[in-house]
């Protein structure tokens, strides 16, 4: 059975606003706050609610939200969130899995809020006047990615030692999309908005190695792939995994691995397995 996404979108409240629940939500409920705050029941708790606070709430849990009830002090009401309410068999198993938190704190990076607008895109495409052409195998597999993705945000936030700030997962997760690019730290520090000076010794504490350090292992990890199974040359791949010159790749990847990329590539072609080459 393919998900149903009820209703998604994003709302942005600038008036009292209340929404209840009081027999229990008849879906599942995904709401993340992106701006300002606001109150909400669940399971007869009431807590307050600000940037980066999620909710994942199953069918059947008592919920009411509350816009305005915690004003700012010149009186002015602001608050914003993304909404997703939907049911799903494929949920209803990735929730039995492992106990999922009602109320977590996330970073609503930029990768996961253009998730769910792609959510919300596809869903008004299904909706349109005159027939819609969004796709519910689309949907469905949207749906899928975009619950991992929030697992995975999660997890990382609420790990049994104290987690890192989020300023340093958006500094990792800056450097996983942008070493094979044309990387640079002040970039990496801007996007995290911190000094290039708070950024690197953060890094350094929380994370146990530089932000460079990081960025030459994802570059490593871009590079084996391509050497496994692709035809690029090995100058090729220096230059696109973000090492430039193939001289600087080959000697990293030598001290890193104690064999030439060479002599890597051609021990994999040898044995289809592709095992026990490092």
């Amino acid at each position: 059975m393919s998900s149903v996404v009820l209703t998604c979108g994003y709302s942005y409240h600038t008036q009292r606003f209340h929404d209840h629940y009081s027999t229990g939500l008849p879906c599942y409920l995904f709401r993340l706050q992106t701006e300002g705050r606001c109150e909400a029941d669940i399971a007869g708790r009431r807590v307050s609610l600000e940037a980066g606070d999620l909710l994942m709430l199953p069918p059947g849990t008592v919920y009411g939200l509350h816009v305005g009830e915690q004003n700012a002090a010149d009186g002015s009401i602001a608050s914003g969130d993304y909404y997703l309410l939907t049911v799903s068999e494929w949920l209803d198993d990735w929730w039995a899995r492992a106990g999922k938190p009602l109320i977590a704190r996330i970073d609503p990076d930029e990768k996961l809020l253009g998730l769910w607008r792609l959510m919300i895109a596809e869903k008004r495409r299904q909706t349109d006047d005159g027939g819609g052409t969004g796709s519910p195998e689309l949907i469905d597999y949207l749906l899928r990615t975009l619950c991992l993705y929030l697992e995975r945000a999660v997890t990382e936030t609420a790990a049994p030692s104290a987690p890192p700030p989020f300023a340093v997962l958006r500094l990792k997760r800056f450097i996983e999309e942008n070493a094979t690019g044309r990387f640079k730290i002040d970039d990496a520090a801007r996007h995290a908005g911190l000094s290039v000076s708070r950024a690197v010794h953060l890094f350094k504490e929380h994370v146990g190695r530089t932000m460079m350090d990081y960025a030459t292992e994802v570059r490593l990890s871009a590079a084996l792939e391509r050497m496994k199974y692709t035809s690029f040359s090995l100058h090729q791949i220096a230059e696109n995994c973000g090492f430039g010159e193939y001289s600087y790749f080959h000697k990293v990847f030598k001290q890193r691995y104690g064999t030439p990329p060479g002599v890597f590539r051609k021990r994999f072609r040898e044995n289809e397995s592709g095992t026990n080459l490092l």
